[in-house]
């Protein structure tokens, strides 16, 4: 499925006349990882930047990104996309989870009768009925009022999850643009953050052979998150620790302090560690910033 799609974005490129190192000039993306889109390899990066690169590049060349999305998402599970399958299927799937979910409330409803019932015995029978009618549309007017709330709440919902999946592929764009300039020239610090710079101890400089990204945690107490282009590199200070994510991590070296770090990554995944004065150890998992 993947290779479908690679090849109706090849051949989009193709019919619009760019070359891949014109079309890598246009994105800003590596022409490695173009290269990889076009072979039907979407496993080069985590998802959120493939997915980001696949609509840039959909995008360039003249091709509905939201269609192109679709269809990923769709040979990702091993589909073919249907124009003519409405996504309203989608949309009865999750009330009925959510709904199962929250019928717990409902079904209390027959201890509220029982509690109602009990004192009207005493009364007559006439009595009895009438209450019993004004308790049945009480219940009736709960199930009402809980049924729109639930569907509010649904519809709620499934913005919130359109607005998660499309807006960090925005802004990821607009970043990548921006952060393969960042190397270029170093920041101008306020005097606050120029004298914690002088009190760090540790440095530590990363240098990049192609393009990769460095989610860094120094102390326990502040993260940095950036991107390196080929050929470029990277400095960050802190007073006794890192703790580093590496994608594409076969494209980056390090050194702390001015001295070699031993550090192997793998072109094209993903690499944890952690690294202070005593040396460095691989981590199985992405470290989170302590709050």
């Amino acid at each position: 499925m993947f290779d479908k799609l690679a090849d109706e974005l090849r051949e989009q490129r193709e019919k619009s006349q760019l070359s891949l190192q014109q079309l890598a000039t246009k994105t800003r993306i590596d022409l490695k990882f173009l290269e990889s889109i076009e072979q039907g390899n979407f496993a080069f990066l985590p998802e959120l930047y493939v997915k980001a690169f696949i609509k840039q590049y959909a995008k360039t060349v003249g091709l509905d990104e939201n269609l192109i999305m679709k269809k990923y998402e769709a040979a990702k599970e091993g589909k073919e996309y249907n124009p003519n399958m409405p996504e309203p299927e989608i949309l009865k799937e999750e009330p009925v989870k959510k709904e199962s979910h929250q019928e717990s409330k409902p079904k209390s409803a027959p201890a509220a009768k029982s509690y109602f019932e009990n004192p009207l015995e005493k009364k007559p029978e006439e009595g009895n009925k009438s209450n019993k009618q004004n308790l049945t549309l009480l219940i009736a007017g709960s199930v009402v009022v809980i049924a729109f709330v639930l569907l509010y709440v649904f519809f709620f919902n499934k913005n919130e999850k359109i607005i998660v999946e499309e807006t960090p592929i925005e802004e990821i764009v607009a970043q990548e643009t921006q952060r393969y300039e960042a190397p270029a020239a170093a920041p101008i610090l306020p005097d606050s953050a120029v004298a914690l710079a002088n009190t760090d101890s540790l440095s530590l400089t990363f240098f990049a052979k192609e393009t990769s990204w460095v989610y860094i945690i120094l102390d326990n107490n502040r993260a940095e998150e950036f991107t390196l282009n080929p050929n470029s590199k990277f400095t960050v200070k802190a007073l006794k620790d890192f703790k580093v994510t590496v994608g594409n991590s076969g494209g980056v070296s390090l050194k702390l302090d001015n001295q070699p770090v031993d550090f192997y990554g793998r072109s094209g995944s993903v690499r944890n560690f952690k690294l202070d004065r005593t040396g460095l150890i691989y981590l199985n998992a992405p470290p989170k910033l302590e709050k």
